[in-house]
């Protein structure tokens, strides 16, 4: 005798099964940790600072949640500085400082370099490129402009777990950021208990 409900089962195993898969693999995407050199920027900071060390860098100091390092970096020297918690010590953001430009070219060079390195690699979500008033490309006192801070030369970028934001800093370095998208909460979910336990 035919079973009517048998091919209805067996789509709805399916179907389930399909479902199951799709959020197994939406829960691996949500607790994915964005990378920095290949370390995942998570666990506890003196795991991350063991994997620094085993990659050539040389630990400069720290005070209260943040860490200075000084190493190579796509083939640079340069200082990092590593962010964690302040309670539970756990790494959210990676902060990254290349050499000093002392001229806007190449400073400018410099920025553009990295954009198109990092476009070859990651999604580029969105860019800003201006002076603030008075100050325009051009004008000769850009460098003037990039010290007080009114020299807007920053891109976005999607990665995995986080963002990279790459950016003209107002010391004349190129600055570039990863940041954890989890561990960002974490931190500042325990600086706000902080500033509670405060008052």
């Amino acid at each position: 005798m035919y079973n009517h409900c048998a091919p209805k089962y067996t789509a709805m195993k399916r179907i389930l099964f399909i479902l199951t898969l799709i959020l197994a693999v939406s829960n691996m995407q949500a607790t994915e940790h964005i990378k920095f050199m290949g370390i995942d920027v998570s666990g506890d900071y003196e795991s991350f600072k063991d994997s620094l060390l085993t990659r050539g860098f040389r630990y400069m100091s720290s005070f209260e949640t943040l860490h200075k390092f000084y190493g190579k970096f796509a083939n640079e020297i340069v200082t990092l500085q590593v962010l964690a918690s302040p309670k539970s010590k756990t790494v959210c953001k990676v902060i990254v400082y290349f050499p000093e430009r002392d001229n806007w070219r190449e400073l400018k060079k410099d920025y553009f370099a990295k954009k198109e390195m990092y476009k070859s690699k990651y999604p580029m979500d969105r860019d800003y490129e201006f002076f603030s008033s008075p100050y325009e490309d051009g004008d000769g006192y850009e460098m003037r402009a990039v010290a007080r801070d009114k020299c807007r030369y920053i891109s976005f970028f999607l990665a995995m777990g986080g963002h990279i934001a790459i950016e003209i800093d107002k010391t004349a370095k190129l600055k570039i950021v990863y940041e954890d998208r989890e561990n960002i909460k974490v931190a500042q979910q325990e600086l706000e208990q902080n500033a509670i336990d405060d008052i």
